[in-house]
């Protein structure tokens, strides 16, 4: 009996451009007998396949089940057609066609298969840091249209050697269409500046500013999204002048290490911290350091944890093949500008900060910062989604083109497009000029790149950000989605939530529905609409932004709200200026009201002398987690639940006094945070057991910036999970104002009804 044959078309969607996904395909077929053709198609795998009837079956499940590594596959769509008779299988040219949904590969560290041509001296890669292959290399910070083919990207501009050229035709080729492929011979090359822009003539750059570095001189390297700016991470005199130029006091500094082992003997790491380190997205893992790490307490003053990575590219690798464990490896920017990520503009604004610069030919088109993670409740959180977790598409609700252009500090922004939400990488505060100028780049790279025109823009309640500013300049229409409510709904998008939540959203500031400051709430709702059920008992604060800078200024206004005179408890500041304040709190003078939790940890890092002023974002709650005393977990402050109008909150009147009162009898600083953490979850878990019994929910959300506190997340979940509840936290979208635009893109397509 002669087996039937049949012919399928297949689509497959998803990330199956530039990670080997038709030369896999290739080789499938050759091994299972098909012919036919396959080929990319916008951003979409287009397989022809006849051939044996359970041949077919067998391959459709392999091409599916068994995909290449960076591969992953969101939709499948298979047609029936007629036979055409094809005699073998081959590889087509992609094609202009338009995908609907769009997937793109994110910059992946190198693979061992690649670094060992590296390492190796009889390789034609012998220490050529651009070396790459399907499994690995940049992709998004190189991307400038799809399909992803060479001429689409940075590398358009580098003609391939006939090796090369070879390598790239070959369907049995590891680099068979890998867009990024080239050699010494036809790709990018390095070469070495002075602070000035002056080429140092020197026969390896990176010989050279390895010998630089050991020196003590601080380097700008140029890597796959943008620059570095580097020193030795065991010279303290580095650090602080490193410090001192980028004027940055306090705000910790990142370490690139060699490999594991150098992590190992700084920092305590659990296997899934190692996981984290060393998959292919490479991030920075924020680790506690062991006690007896002889690195500089300067890398992250006041800290116990470290921001650590590991090489991501053959050029890092080099970089620790001359005697150096360990390196600083912070973002190449000034103050709160973006990474830079051009050589001409990068030694215009780093070179008061750089000594030299080690550049390359490459073109950066899409500038992308490090990621940034940690593992909290044996789950993988990420701070900050850019190299490695950019793109990040979920699945949406059909919705017409929206775009939600996210919060006014850690910015992001998200689009709506056929089905899914597309994040942007990390930018920023909107504030900074830079900033706002890469965000409205940002928003046109993306309409390109997805091929949409906005129909509707998402912004935030508050009508001063810059990000509401530009969507009232924008022709289409207009939506604003309140700040904390775009928190939970960012929690719900990730964990495909729709039913009504109990949501706790604690964080520094959000315009409220009632025009005051929020940040302590209880919220109740879905996606769709909300309401406020709970929040921490407002307090007036005055100064604005300024009380954002100087905590002081938080528990001045706390302790003046309760009866307590400021200047009896804050001897570190000045008692001018705590008059000052007084004065005005007293007139109502540039003053709001707020139930910021963000802002109590203020005041409790202020009473309790942790820090007055800070230089950079939540520095003094960080500060105030950091000395926590975590043996006493059964010990809390005072505090009630009060109902006010069927509102229920949180009053912090006993919080404070039980803390002026530890104060005055000496109690260590270690253990006064730790009893005020305590309190915090203890009073959290209490309002949510009230609001259960009330509203019959047992599902609860945490997000918020204040939730990036590992203590308090994690007490806060477990005594959750122990009392029953149904706890969900951001992992994979930023808990902090990073999350806001995929929060705001649920909410507008619900409410919008798409």
């Amino acid at each position: 009996m002669i087996p039937m044959k049949k012919r399928y078309i297949i689509r497959l969607s998803g990330i199956v451009q530039g990670v080997g996904y038709r030369p896999f395909v290739y080789r499938k077929a050759l091994e299972h007998n098909i012919c036919g053709w396959v080929n990319n198609t916008g951003a979409a795998v287009i397989i022809d396949a006849e051939g044996e009837e359970y041949k077919l079956r067998i391959f459709i499940t392999d091409i599916i089940r068994y995909t290449p590594v960076l591969a992953s596959v969101e939709k499948c769509e298979i047609t029936q057609e007629k036979l055409r008779g094809y005699g073998n299988f081959e590889i087509k040219q992609s094609t202009e066609e338009m995908s609907t949904a769009r997937f793109i590969s994110p910059d992946i560290g190198v693979c061992a298969k690649c670094m060992e041509e590296v390492s190796d001296p009889n390789s034609r890669r012998y220490r050529y840091s651009f070396t790459n292959c399907t499994d690995c290399g940049p992709r998004y910070s190189i991307i400038k249209g799809l399909p992803y083919d060479r001429h689409n990207t940075v590398m358009k501009k580098f003609s391939q050697c006939g090796k090369c050229s070879e390598e790239y035709n070959n369907p049995e080729s590891r680099r068979y269409h890998t867009q990024p492929n080239c050699c010494s011979d036809c790709g990018p090359s390095l070469f070495l500046t002075d602070c000035r822009g002056n080429v140092i003539d020197c026969d390896d750059p990176i010989t050279k500013t390895v010998q630089y570095v050991k020196e003590g001189r601080i380097a700008a390297i140029k890597g796959i999204g943008g620059f570095h700016l580097c020193c030795d991470a065991f010279n303290p005199e580095a650090i602080n002048e490193l410090r001192r130029r980028k004027s940055r006091p306090h705000k910790p500094f990142a370490v690139m290490a060699a490999n594991i082992d150098s992590v190992l003997k700084h920092c305590e790491l659990s296997n899934y911290e190692q996981e984290l380190l060393s998959s292919v997205k490479r991030p920075i893992v924020l680790l506690r350091k062991k006690e007896n790490s002889l690195l500089p307490g300067s890398i992250a003053p006041g800290l116990k944890r470290l921001g650590m990575m590991l090489p991501y590219s053959p050029l890092h690798y080099l970089l620790f093949d001359e005697g150096i464990n360990l390196l600083i490896m912070t973002s190449g920017n000034t103050g709160g500008a973006p990474i830079q990520y051009e050589n001409r503009e990068s030694i215009h604004r780093l070179n008061e900060i750089a000594d030299f610069f080690l550049l390359h030919n490459q073109d950066i088109y899409n500038p992308i910062d490090d990621s940034v993670v940690k593992a909290a409740a044996g789950k993988e959180m990420v701070i900050r989604r850019a190299r490695g977790y950019i793109p990040y598409a979920q699945k949406l609700s059909e919705s017409d083109e929206t775009i939600a252009l996210g919060a006014e500090e850690k910015s992001t922004i998200c689009v709506a497009h056929s089905g899914y939400a597309y994040m942007s990488r990390y930018l920023g505060d909107l504030k900074d000029f830079d900033t706002y100028e890469q965000y409205v780049s940002e928003v046109k790279k993306m309409s390109s790149l997805y091929q949409f025109k906005p129909k509707v823009y998402v912004h935030d309640l508050h009508p001063q950000y810059m990000s509401s500013r530009y969507a009232s300049e924008q022709q289409g229409g207009i939506a604003s989605v309140q700040h904390h409510h775009a928190h939970m709904a960012s929690c719900m998008m990730e964990h495909k939530l729709y039913d009504n939540v109990i949501g706790v959203v604690f964080d520094g500031t959000g315009l409220g529905d009632n025009g005051s400051i929020w940040g302590g709430e209880f919220l109740l709702g879905n996606r769709k609409s909300f309401q406020r059920a709970g929040h921490l008992k407002a307090v007036l604060l005055q100064g604005g932004d300024m009380a954002i800078k100087e905590p002081w200024r938080c528990a001045a206004a706390y302790l003046y709200q309760l009866g307590y005179d400021p200047e009896d408890f804050l001897e570190e500041v000045s008692g001018t200026d705590i008059r000052i304040v007084k004065q005005a709190l007293a007139s109502n003078l540039n003053c709001h009201l707020s139930s910021s939790m963000g802002r109590l940890f203020d005041c409790a890092a202020s009473i309790i002398g942790i820090r007055q002023s800070i230089t950079y974002d939540a520095q003094a709650a960080i500060e105030l987690e950091n000395i926590i005393d975590a043996s006493i977990d059964d010990q809390h402050y005072s505090y009630s639940i009060n109902e006010n109008n069927d509102m229920l909150e949180i009053d912090y009147s006993a919080i404070i006094s039980d803390l002026l009162i530890d104060r005055k009898c000496r109690v260590s600083a270690s253990v006064m945070s730790a009893k005020f953490h305590n309190t915090i979850s203890k009073a959290a878990v209490d309002m949510l057991i009230k609001l259960r019994e009330r509203h019959q929910i047992n599902q609860t959300v945490l997000s918020g910036g204040v939730f990036e506190n590992m203590y308090l997340l994690e007490s806060v979940y477990k005594k959750l999970r122990d009392e029953g509840f149904t706890v969900y936290f951001n992992q994979q979208v930023p808990i902090n104002d990073s999350g806001i635009s995929v929060g705001q893109l649920a909410v507008a397509a619900e409410a919008l009804g798409r």
